[in-house]
């Protein structure tokens, strides 16, 4: 970057999974936000798309994830973001779409800091309404659209293949959790770390479906189920039963 795009580069941050100190080779992103001092030319733009793409064959399996933001834009609503520059898999395009609450509260409570002075220079903060309302907005809209769409696989789960339920589970379940964990505690914890802290918190009815989500999540072989019927059932009642907790919990009517 420097090299190619010199006096620009103010700052390297890192976020998500790796921040939180749950990074699996192979599943995880490594997520980062990255801060220049001036908008990107054209030429910016291409000389980072190389870049990128160089770095996506080099390491393959390793995927980026991440954001090109201007100084005075670090810690903003994704709404107040008019030029972002979001990097996913070694693509890139205008859009904030990798910048939201989570973001924020990860950076500043537990990012990691590789290039350019300390996050705690960044004049910004995440109080928990900010991180709840996104949060409960996020369960009502991602997430109920892909419960919604899942409860499609309940005709068809003798026709899919293992692998695409061992993804539809991992992604779901542990996802929603961590949503979960985070409108319960007020903190944002790995996806594993929520999932066992659900075994904790939700009945044993859900037990076997968070423990395969947990399995799936950390690389084992082990499953919780012989009938594939069974465990998208339980997939898509459990997400069910998620969300309709979380806004009662929160007095949410939808």
């Amino acid at each position: 970057m420097n090299k190619q795009i010199p006096n620009t580069l103010e700052g390297l941050y890192l976020h998500g999974s790796i921040a939180l100190n749950a990074y699996s080779e192979g599943s995880s992103d490594i997520d980062f936000i990255a801060v220049i001092n001036r908008p990107l030319t054209e030429l910016d733009v291409k000389e980072i798309a190389n870049l990128h793409k160089a770095l996506n064959q080099k390491y393959k399996g390793t995927v980026m994830d991440g954001c090109y933001l201007l100084v005075e834009d670090v810690g903003k609503d994704e709404s107040e973001i008019k030029n972002c520059l979001y990097v996913n898999d070694g693509k890139i395009k205008w859009s904030n779409e990798g910048v939201n609450p989570i973001t924020w509260w990860i950076l500043k409570n537990k990012g990691i800091t590789i290039l350019g002075t300390s996050i705690d220079t960044y004049d910004f903060n995440v109080n928990d309404k900010i991180l709840n309302d996104y949060i409960l907005k996020n369960m009502n809209t991602y997430w109920a659209n892909r419960l919604k769409a899942r409860k499609k696989y309940q005709s068809m789960s003798i026709l899919l293949p293992n692998k695409l339920i061992d993804l539809e589970v991992e992604w779901s379940i542990t996802g929603m959790l961590r949503q979960f964990y985070t409108l319960q505690e007020r903190e944002i914890v790995s996806k594993v770390e929520a999932s066992k802290y659900a075994l904790k918190k939700l009945p044993e009815r859900w037990h076997n479906i968070i423990k395969d989500a947990i399995s799936i999540r950390e690389g084992s072989n082990i499953r919780y189920y012989n009938s594939k019927k069974q465990r998208i059932n339980d997939m898509i009642q459990c997400m069910d039963y998620i969300l309709n907790t979380s806004n009662a919990n929160h007095n949410i009517k939808f």
